[in-house]
């Protein structure tokens, strides 16, 4: 079974799954990492093709890694599950959503110095308004609910791996 991880930016979906899947001996894939292997990164799209086309190619791939995996955790973009298509795509697969709820002032802090497009040039309030926009979209597409307020990041890992295996 895939288990796709979501979660707003910087939320660990790709420290925290990378090494949890490691733990459970399963595949893991980066949705921006294999999108950055073929397109370059991220934010250079976001850059010169514009939000639009990176979410298009977002979904493709998307649609391709559901087709080709199994038993994988796989790190949606933040913003992937804002497309209800990806939602039905993840779903008739078969996969599991599990929203990495981490507490915004741990996300602040990794985002801090960030490149990423949507937060690049942004206060910490209008961080936080899209952070408060997107959770009720990650809460209403997840299957589960993995609530992350520590930094204790070895402890998250081992919690992770549990919940992902107890699926």
């Amino acid at each position: 079974m895939i288990v796709a991880l979501t979660g707003f930016m910087a939320s660990g979906k790709t420290t925290f799954g990378r090494a949890a899947a490691a733990q459970l001996g399963r595949d893991f894939i980066d949705l921006d990492e294999a999108i950055a292997s073929r397109y370059g990164s991220p934010a250079r799209l976001f850059d010169s093709r514009g939000e639009a086309a990176f979410r298009q190619i977002e979904s493709d791939l998307l649609e391709e890694v559901l087709q080709t995996q199994r038993d994988t955790v796989l790190a949606l973009g933040g913003g992937t599950i804002l497309r209800e298509e990806n939602l039905r795509r993840i779903r008739s697969a078969g996969a599991r959503i599990l929203w990495l709820d981490t507490a915004f002032d741990i996300i602040l802090s990794e985002i801090d110095n960030s490149d990423r497009p949507l937060v690049r040039d942004k206060s910490a309030n209008q961080i936080r308004a899209l952070y408060d926009a997107r959770r009720p979209l990650y809460e209403a597409a997840a299957d589960l609910i993995f609530p992350i307020h520590s930094t204790d990041y070895v402890q998250v890992i081992a919690d992770l791996a549990k919940t992902i295996q107890s699926l």
